[in-house]
């Protein structure tokens, strides 16, 4: 019996077809495979980008140009974007950009956008490890959202020569850090001087939060000025006081309410520590803390907890 004709023609049409099924097949695959790589690759620079900006809040001018920076410098062929601030301490991050397909480009698809997402946000620490045993003024203080502030030289002052505890002049004072309460009878400030020098070159070995009350320390304690002579060019972290009074703790006391970085620029003569005055020549810095909680709500010092919120 003879064979019908065309089965030839069938065959060819056959294989075209399973060639087809498996080009999308690896279209699926390896091209899916590439694009989730370029997704992720674009997440990462995001990532980065936002990081590196909420650095720089609540100035968002200089946070914008952070963020940009590190996005171009973690991936190329961005297209055209810019953060957005929902808030002086929140900035987001969009990015995307075209990811080639290679076997796709048979079905048509030559490429694909790939889009990436971040949001971080910046507070104030309610609670620090390894402060030292000086309190600064919020008057003297840098706040975070002051300009010029930052890295210019500054006079710290303690006087207790006038009537009252703490003479007007007086913009840092010494802290008994174990004598902390959440009011203005209970903490103490009763420390001996080798403890409080301990604290000033090694930083307090605990958590101290805000909105705690404590104890002013006086008197001579030349272990501490040769523990801040030791600790020239390196970062201090000073709780911030708003309030000081001779009533509270017996001795008198401070009220913490955030946290300063201060680096110590020039040693400190005998001239200016003494008992009843002494002196600080230095300049506040930002810092950023790690592996603890913000409070957004609290006014920050330039020390300060970047997160990735979404």
């Amino acid at each position: 019996m003879r064979r019908l004709r065309g089965d030839h023609g069938q065959a060819l049409v056959l294989t075209v077809l399973c060639t087809l099924a498996l080009f999308g097949i690896a279209a699926l695959v390896i091209d899916a495979g590439s694009w989730f790589t370029a997704q992720r690759k674009l997440q990462r620079a995001a990532d980065a980008a936002t990081l590196a900006g909420a650095q720089d809040l609540p100035n968002t001018s200089n946070a914008a140009a952070s963020a940009n920076t590190y996005a171009s410098l973690n991936e190329s062929g961005l297209n055209t974007w810019s953060p957005t601030f929902p808030s002086t301490n929140i900035i987001d991050v969009s990015l995307s950009k075209p990811a080639p397909g290679f076997f796709a480009k048979a079905l048509g698809i030559s490429s694909v956008t790939v889009h990436a997402h971040a949001r971080a946000q910046v507070g104030t620490p309610a609670v620090l490890r390894n402060a030292i045993p000086i309190a600064v003024k919020t008057t003297a203080a840098c706040r975070s959202d002051s300009i010029g502030c930052f890295n210019a030289p500054k006079t710290l002052t303690f006087d207790d020569s006038s009537t009252t505890a703490f003479g007007s002049s007086t913009t840092f004072g010494l802290l008994n850090l174990d004598g902390s309460s959440t009011n203005t009878t209970t903490c103490s400030g009763t420390v001996g001087e080798s403890s409080q020098a301990g604290w000033m070159t090694s930083g307090y070995p605990g958590t101290l939060s805000v909105d705690n009350y404590f104890g002013a320390t006086t008197g001579q304690r030349t272990s501490i000025q040769q523990a801040l002579n030791a600790s020239l060019g390196k970062i201090l972290l000073f709780p911030v006081f708003d309030n000081a009074d001779a009533g509270w703790c017996s001795a008198g006391g401070f009220h913490v309410i955030a946290w300063a970085a201060f680096i110590v620029d020039q040693s400190i003569s005998n001239s200016e520590w003494n008992p009843h005055f002494k002196q600080l020549h230095g300049h506040f810095t930002e810092y950023i803390v790690h592996d603890v909680d913000y409070v957004s709500t609290l006014t920050g010092y330039g020390v300060k907890v970047v997160k990735l919120t979404e």
